[in-house]
C-alpha cells in the first residue's frame, strides 16, 4: 500500500511542470505556477484538455476570504476566464499557501499566444493581493 501511494504521489507531482510567470500586481508573491502537462517560458495547451493548476502564494496582507480571478487579454479585450471565491481560504500576511484551480482552454485562442493572469483578492475589500501572468499558447485538439 505505501509503495502504491507513493507511485501515486510521484505520478501526480511529475506531471504538473513549473512554469515561468511574472508578478503582476499587489504587495504579495506568487512563488512557484505549476500547470499539469506544461513547464518552462510558456504553457503549451490544447483546445478542450483540461489543465489542473496550482500556485503557491505569500500575502502581505490577512483577509478572511479569497477571490481568483483569471483572465486573458485577447485582440485588445479582457476576457475573465475564472471569476470565483476560493472556499476555506482565510489567509494571514508572510506565510506561504497554495491555490488551486482547473483551466480548459476554448476554441478562442487557438493559433496565439496570450498573456494569462492570475490575481487574488480580498473578497471583502476587493483589494488586488498578489498576481502573477504566464504565457499561454494553445493548439487545436
Amino acid at each position: 500500500m505505501k509503495t502504491f501511494a507513493i507511485i501515486a504521489f510521484c505520478i501526480v507531482a511529475c506531471s504538473a511542470g513549473v512554469v515561468e510567470h511574472q508578478p503582476c500586481g499587489g504587495a504579495g508573491q506568487v512563488r512557484e505556477v505549476r500547470i499539469e502537462n506544461c513547464q518552462g517560458p510558456i504553457a503549451h495547451m490544447v483546445v478542450g484538455t483540461p489543465y489542473p493548476s496550482e500556485a503557491d502564494i505569500i500575502p502581505a496582507d490577512a483577509a478572511a476570504e479569497l477571490r481568483l480571478k483569471i483572465s486573458t487579454v485577447f485582440m485588445g479585450q479582457t476576457v475573465v476566464i475564472i471569476d470565483s471565491t476560493l472556499p476555506n481560504s482565510s489567509v494571514v500576511p508572510d506565510s506561504q499557501y497554495t491555490i488551486r484551480w482547473s483551466i480548459t482552454p476554448s476554441s478562442l485562442l487557438v493559433g496565439n499566444t496570450a498573456p494569462v493572469s492570475a490575481e487574488v483578492f480580498n473578497e471583502a475589500t476587493q483589494a488586488l493581493m498578489l498576481c502573477g501572468r504566464v504565457t499561454v499558447s494553445v493548439t487545436a485538439a
